[in-house]
């Protein structure tokens, strides 16, 4: 082993990398760099991994718990069909990117010496296929969030949802368009050999884009159900029902995406953009739980309280061993409520009624039909209202 002579200085884990890699005219040329550049390569690269490879999982697990938990007359409901797809489209777009990592795009020798001679068409096609899968995955993150967003303000003025529903199409339009943009720049690059630093400003303001989109149907979304709450306790209804419920789920599972993709700009967890997507794609079945409901248009009319009678209304059916009192129980400003009861304590109703699954039949324009994407226990729904 040669000894050398370094100076006092000299910090080993910082020292200079050479490279040597062709010029592209039959000769070779050296390409500095340093231990600094490489750990940093490969801290990000096991981070970006583990990423990719916990959405995969999470999102794998989520799809499975979608297609075992829901009953089969639900798997038809528009909610379902797009929760599901958007997860399980999620699930392979993360698990290609976790073979990219591990493929000869993120090599140490390609990365540093910007030789991508050894990247085979497998490689092209993998990183094709990630971009498709994550322009499909963002169509369907905006689909299934202006479903949600209109079945929240279905039962607001015609005027008011429409101008709601074009701000909020109009901006995941925009979103998309750019995002559609920049992977069409970015494959056509990277198929040519050439790097795709000339299209950051772009990506740049598709992350941004993207970001806003999420943040304007979070604050619609909770905005309408926060508004409805405070219209039933003007209405002295202050119970906790299910109404709360879906509030505390709607802010639970629309506002963690927002931050999300607000976290992504941060420089201290460059690769918390992984987790944008993902984390969108989990929480909207969740929320989809409590806010699955469908422009059908049969049960219910609108008013101040229609969203109540709305989930009320779907934990009724003939196999359901609650009952619904109507009568003396209680009485508010001369509205007669409809209370909860159990089937043990029938003796104390002054008119026990078995629900009945609703009847379709013709009806005014203003009803509309409740699902959720998940078979409720309606016993402990009963219980807890």
């Amino acid at each position: 082993m040669q000894h050398v002579q370094v100076p006092p200085d000299f910090d080993p884990w910082s020292q200079d990398l050479n490279f040597t890699v062709p010029d592209g005219q039959g000769g070779w040329v050296v390409v500095n760099s340093n231990m600094q550049v490489l750990d940093q390569y490969r801290y990000y690269g096991f981070r970006l991994a583990i990423s990719y490879g916990a959405g995969f999982g999470a999102s794998l697990m989520l799809f499975l718990i979608l297609v075992l938990m829901t009953k089969s007359e639900r798997r038809k409901s528009s909610i379902f069909i797009l929760n599901a797809a958007c997860v399980f489209a999620n699930a392979i777009r993360c698990l290609l990117f976790s073979t990219w990592v591990t493929g000869e795009f993120y090599n140490p020798y390609t990365i540093l010496s910007q030789d991508w001679s050894r990247i085979s068409s497998g490689d092209f096609a993998t990183h094709i296929t990630i971009n498709i899968f994550g322009m499909l995955v963002n169509a369907l993150i905006y689909v299934s969030l202006s479903l949600q967003v209109w079945t929240v303000c279905v039962t607001t003025p015609s005027l008011q949802r429409s101008i709601i529903m074009g701000v909020t199409t109009s901006m995941a339009l925009v979103s998309f368009g750019y995002r559609f943009a920049a992977v069409y720049y970015n494959t056509k690059l990277t198929l040519a050999y050439k790097d795709t630093s000339s299209i950051e400003g772009l990506v740049s303001i598709s992350y941004m884009l993207q970001a806003v989109s999420i943040w304007l149907f979070s604050g619609v979304f909770t905005y309408k159900l926060g508004y409805a709450i405070i219209q039933r306790r003007r209405l002295n209804m202050p119970q906790f029902g299910p109404m709360q419920v879906v509030f505390i789920m709607g802010c639970q599972t629309m506002l963690i995406p927002a931050i999300f993709a607000s976290l992504q700009f941060a420089q201290i967890l460059p690769e918390i953009v992984s987790h944008v997507l993902t984390v969108v794609c989990i929480f909207l079945p969740l929320s989809a739980i409590w806010a699955g409901i469908v422009n059908d248009q049969n049960l219910a009319s609108r008013g101040p309280d229609a969203h109540q009678r709305l989930i009320n209304n779907n934990f009724c059916d003939t196999t359901s061993g609650s009952t619904v009192v109507e009568g003396s129980a209680v009485h508010d400003k001369g509205r007669k409520m409809s209370i909860w009861s159990d089937a043990k304590s029938r003796d104390t109703a002054g008119i026990a009624l078995t629900p009945i699954a609703p009847v379709r039949n013709n009806t005014s324009s203003n009803e509309i039909l409740i699902e959720h994407d998940f078979e409720v226990s309606r016993q402990n729904a009963a219980d807890h209202v």
